[in-house]
């Protein structure tokens, strides 16, 4: 009866320790399309200003940018910054991303300081439709990961 008890209780452990997972997840998602914002406000005044390369723009990169956008350590790259945080973003998200990479450099500096108002514009709609969803989903994950654990405990027992 014991063994029951620790195993019922490790079943429902686990679904509350799921949840929370999931609602983290969420949350990151959002926290790392705000960082993508901000690198590209960065980038858009780093422009501005010093009309400086994307590798010299990308060292000065503040940490806590860094940080937001799930990259760690610094990139070389606004590729492989959008790669180090591929599994936060969606398949729309990462679409504007990648094209804003791939443009960025071969422009003037006029239409760059422009592609860069269009993809914050953009990734702000984005955010805004995510943030609207995210909370539904948190929601119902949650329920779901509690809900399917004690599912398994009913049937187990």
């Amino acid at each position: 009866m014991l063994i029951k008890l620790g195993g019922g209780l490790f079943l429902v452990l686990s679904g509350v320790v799921s949840a929370l997972s999931l609602c983290r997840y969420c949350r990151r998602r959002l926290d790392t399309l705000d960082g993508f914002i901000s690198l590209i406000q960065y980038i858009k005044g780093q422009v501005e200003c010093y009309a400086r390369p994307i590798g010299d723009i990308l060292d000065t990169l503040p940490p806590e940018i860094l940080r937001d956008c799930n990259c760690p350590v610094g990139a070389t790259s606004l590729d492989e910054l959008i790669e180090e945080s591929r599994i936060y973003l969606d398949r729309d998200t990462l679409r504007l991303l990648t094209a804003f990479s791939g443009e960025f450099g071969s422009i003037f500096r006029e239409e760059q300081t422009r592609r860069c108002e269009h993809y914050v514009a953009r990734l702000r709609e984005r955010r805004e439709l995510i943030a609207a969803r995210i909370s539904g989903e948190m929601r119902s994950g949650a329920a779901m990961c509690i809900g399917l654990s004690l599912c398994l405990l009913i049937l187990l027992w």
